[in-house]
């Protein structure tokens, strides 16, 4: 099932004066020479008890200006941050937050996408289905969520695409094996531009593949590894998906 969904990124002012009461949290830092800036970041929002970001290694950061942005509770972000190394973090209702600069006027929306527990048809193309330059070897997890950069040829500007990640249960073998998710991506509108080579970011809901990787796993292994494969190309008579992998993808089963 595909969904028609806008992947063109709207960036937002989100720059908020809502006053909060957690003196802790500051969006000014300190020293400039300690601070870390981190650009083009993954991260999933989280409204409880503090709105704030779980980002990939395991920090959730927030600020006091981000307690007034408008994300809901599990929305997937790119943005830019900074957080001071020498400060270290508060702790909120049993959850340890990093304090950061959060450059609210980077944050862009990543659209997410589920995940199918059956595989279907890859062979035969779906109508208006395209075929993928590259998925790029950067991935995050977080949260249940991974992030995808794919890479689409002659993508107009104005372009909607949909995006659906499927595997075989039946694959679900134990610890010892790479598990195969596959990947299509549909156009679902065009306009006149002239196209160009772009990465287009997207989210997957991979909560079920992880669980149930974990249930046939009786061996006690902390790591499931897994490999996107792709359309990049089809047949002389566009009948037959040509497929390509990505490099081996590795999450840890307990994660943010």
């Amino acid at each position: 099932m595909f969904f028609n969904i806008q992947q063109k990124m709207k960036k937002k002012l989100l720059y908020g004066f809502f006053a909060v009461t957690i003196s802790a949290l500051s969006s000014c830092l300190g020293d400039p020479a300690t601070n870390l800036t981190l650009a083009s970041q993954t991260g999933v929002i989280s409204t409880s008890p503090l709105k704030s970001i779980y980002v990939k290694g395991g920090d959730i950061i927030s600020s006091s200006d981000f307690q007034s942005s408008t994300f809901g509770d599990g929305e997937c972000v790119l943005f830019d941050y900074a957080i001071d190394m020498n400060q270290g973090p508060i702790t909120q209702d049993g959850i340890s937050y990093r304090t950061a600069t959060i450059y609210n006027n980077t944050i862009t929306k990543v659209n997410q996408w589920p995940i199918r527990n059956e595989l279907g048809d890859t062979i035969t193309p779906t109508a208006n289905e395209l075929s993928l330059s590259l998925v790029q070897s950067r991935f995050s997890y977080i949260k249940g969520k991974l992030f995808l950069f794919t890479e689409i040829a002659n993508h107009k500007t104005a372009q909607v695409d949909s995006f659906s990640l499927s595997y075989n249960p039946a694959q679900q073998l134990g610890s010892d094996v790479t598990y195969d998710l596959y990947l299509h991506t549909i156009r679902q509108q065009t306009d006149s531009t002239a196209g160009s080579t772009m990465i287009i970011p997207c989210a997957f809901d991979i909560q079920s593949f992880a669980n149930n990787a974990k249930s046939k796993d009786n061996n006690g292994t902390k790591q499931i590894n897994f490999r996107i494969n792709y359309v990049s190309s089809f047949n002389n008579d566009t009948t037959k998906c040509v497929w390509k992998s990505s490099d081996i993808f590795t999450i840890e089963k307990q994660t943010n």
